[in-house]
């Protein structure tokens, strides 16, 4: 038992599973529009979805009939970039835009190999909320699901939720998987990604996924063009303005590289290369 304490010094005791905060109310849920959390869902085979979400994925898949094998390269790369921080000792993760929970989840993979990882996961889409409350209780009291939006950091860093299952004393690994690409230059994404890195502890790290305008061109125009034609705005960067997002964050090796060849277990084959359309990278905070 001392050694359990030791091992663990510096983290707090662990709040109540989805302790719902008082006068909760779930936001007005939108099935008439298209998602991309359930248009995800739907790509990885889920159920959680609605008519005009299924009527989105078929255009995105008539404009890139590989959009599903994206999907999944894009569980893969959450996968191996998890098991790899908490192989590194990381042992808090916050999943931001987690979209619906699919199989492994965030939980599931970091306590492969640390069986104390604490896990919260971020969204501000209220099927998500709802079914994440429902779906995520085999995470026990390590795991929170979080009401907020990247695009307000501040607020979502005040969140009592978040605050309560994460200490950001100790190194956090912030999970930004297939969001980025969603938020206009407008919407300013570096400077909400700088002011979450700000508030972790030296040591914590950034997971991060961003469709690509300089890998598979073609194949990249035609998906954007297709979120926007189905009213999800979508801009995908070059390599030198993903590298931007990252700020002052060092990417670890092999840094900044097409997403299914992040540490991956085999090399990708020809085809899987010429498919790429996103990049994937791990940076870590002086």
């Amino acid at each position: 038992m001392a050694d359990h304490v030791a091992d663990h010094a510096g983290l707090g005791p662990l709040p109540p599973l989805f302790d719902t905060p008082q006068h909760w109310r779930p936001a007005a849920l939108d099935a008439d529009n298209p998602h991309v959390a359930r248009v995800y869902d739907f790509l990885l085979g889920g159920k959680d979805h609605f008519r005009a979400d299924r009527t989105a994925a078929e255009l995105l898949l008539r404009a890139n009939p590989y959009l599903r094998d994206t999907c999944r390269e894009q569980r893969d790369f959450l996968r191996r970039a998890v098991r790899h921080l908490a192989a590194e000792g990381v042992k808090q993760f916050v999943d931001v835009g987690t979209g619906l929970p699919a199989t492994p989840t965030t939980h599931q993979i970091a306590r492969a190999v640390e069986p104390a990882a604490r896990v919260a996961y971020v969204d501000n889409d209220a099927i998500v909320l709802a079914h994440a409350r429902v779906l995520l209780t085999d995470g026990g009291p390590g795991t929170a699901f979080v009401e907020g939006d990247l695009r307000e950091p501040e607020a979502l860093l005040r969140e009592p939720a978040l605050t309560g299952l994460i200490d950001f004393t100790q190194p956090v690994a912030m999970v930004v998987t297939g969001l980025l690409h969603f938020l206009l230059d407008h919407e300013q994404p570096a400077k909400h990604l700088r002011t979450l890195m700000d508030a972790c502890a030296p040591g914590s790290c950034l997971v991060l996924t961003h469709g690509a305008t300089d890998l598979a061109v073609e194949l990249a125009r035609a998906t954007s063009a297709a979120f926007r034609q189905v009213s999800i705005p979508c801009q995908a960067r070059g390599r030198e303005e993903v590298l931007e997002l990252l700020g002052e964050l060092e990417p670890v090796e092999p840094g900044l590289v097409p997403m299914a060849a992040w540490r991956a277990e085999r090399n990708p084959t020809k085809t899987v290369r010429e498919r790429q359309i996103a990049y994937g990278v791990v940076a870590r905070k002086g």
